[in-house]
């Protein structure tokens, strides 16, 4: 029975384990030093645990001399198979290919979307183009953490272009770029992408007229926003806001701006969301514009007034929505000609950075006005020589 135990010897730790096998080599310590090359006092301070031994090539030739298995020393953590070191090795080598290959190209198009927000500058988005080509080729060669960050980086440069699209009114375009970065999302499984994605794909539903299909992609994204970040499911329900005010449903368009509001009331300042903002200012003007479709312009105006609005230093882009937001409250507020004049201002800012979508907002005021029969047709004469005007 003892010869038994020895065979089977239970060490729990790696001294015990040296002692154990010694013993049954039936070696003392010394002997033990002179085949190891170290000093009997060095071996007895290795079995009661007095020194620890770090380095791996000492710990596998002292095994290889008592003839220790390698799935012992695993089990007292004194070896790390092959395959589990190769793994972290290739795991920090996949860490440095991460830095080197997607840093710049995170960067470029983060400052892409920026060059491209603040002036319409079109160059970079063909930049952004081409990194997204690069990252994907980098994606389709690679395996593990560096193919999804990579897949990551490209499903926020397809939201970019996406947006981009958007503002030209290429619909069916945004649309492409948006489901790619959907796919992208689930293929990911990262909420926040699949959420965004489909967000967008609910606004570019909206401008093209189709409520329904609008609003199907904005609660299909509800489970995927509750998984992800706060901001997110903030944006889900101002996209939602302005659906319903587009399409004339006040109760659904109350509730959830008020959502919207609510959140945007926890978070402290500006929010970052892809290559989007989410900010309590933002949803107070979603707020305001469906109070001014809404036969309720006159809290649009206190809104839009209020001196920490009217006094915020604004990109050219801001300022051209803002200008335009508060041309439309006016003239739904019956104030018809201070309405033209801000919106004729707006619509030279929107042509000056580029944007189609802006100009198109002021078209659709200029035909819900000329609708009315009380509306001030001469004003409305000179807003429509401006939209006309190239």
């Amino acid at each position: 029975m003892r010869e038994q135990e020895q065979e089977t010897p239970s060490a729990p730790t790696f001294g015990g384990l040296v002692r154990t096998f010694r013993e049954q080599r039936g070696w003392s310590q010394q002997r033990l030093a002179d085949h190891w090359g170290f000093t009997r006092e060095y071996v007895s301070q290795i079995e009661r645990g007095k020194r620890k031994l770090y380095s791996e090539q000492s710990v596998l030739r002292l095994a290889e001399i008592l003839e220790i298995p390698l799935e012992r020393l695993q089990e007292v953590g004194k070896y790390v198979p092959h395959q589990a070191r190769v793994a972290g090795q290739l795991a920090e080598a996949d860490d440095v290919l991460i830095q080197a290959l997607l840093e710049p190209a995170r960067v470029t198009v983060r400052l892409a979307w920026l060059v491209w927000y603040l002036n319409a500058d079109q160059g970079v988005v063909e930049d952004v183009f081409d990194v997204a080509c690069r990252i994907e080729r980098v994606a389709a060669q690679r395996e593990g953490r560096l193919r999804m960050a990579a897949l990551q980086l490209l499903a926020y440069a397809n939201e970019m272009m996406g947006n981009v699209a958007f503002d030209r009114l290429r619909f069916p375009a945004a649309h492409g770029y948006f489901q790619e970065m959907h796919d992208l999302g689930k293929e990911l499984n990262d909420p926040d992408i699949i959420a965004l994605a489909m967000i967008h794909q609910g606004d570019v539903a909206r401008r093209r007229g189709r409520y329904d299909d609008a609003v199907g992609h904005l609660e299909a994204a509800e489970p995927f926003a509750r998984g992800g970040c706060l901001p997110i499911r903030g944006l889900r329900w101002q996209t939602l806001a302005r659906s319903h005010y587009d399409f004339g449903n006040k109760p659904e368009f109350s509730r959830s701006i008020d959502s919207a509001l609510a959140i945007a009331a926890q978070l402290p300042g500006h929010h970052e969301v892809g290559n989007n903002e989410f900010t309590y200012e933002d949803v107070c003007f979603e707020q305001a514009l469906g109070l001014a479709l809404f036969g309720e312009a006159h809290k649009a105006i206190e809104i839009y007034e209020h001196p920490e609005h009217r006094t915020a230093v604004r990109p050219l882009r801001d300022r051209g929505s803002f200008t335009i937001l508060r041309a439309q409250a006016y003239a739904y507020a019956g104030e018809i000609e201070e309405g033209v004049r801000l919106a004729i201002e707006g619509v030279a800012l929107a042509r000056s950075y580029d944007s189609p979508r802006h100009v198109s907002r002021v078209q659709r005021m200029h035909d819900r006005l000329d609708a009315a029969s009380t509306s001030d047709r001469a004003a409305l004469r000179d807003l429509r020589d401006a939209l006309r005007a190239r």
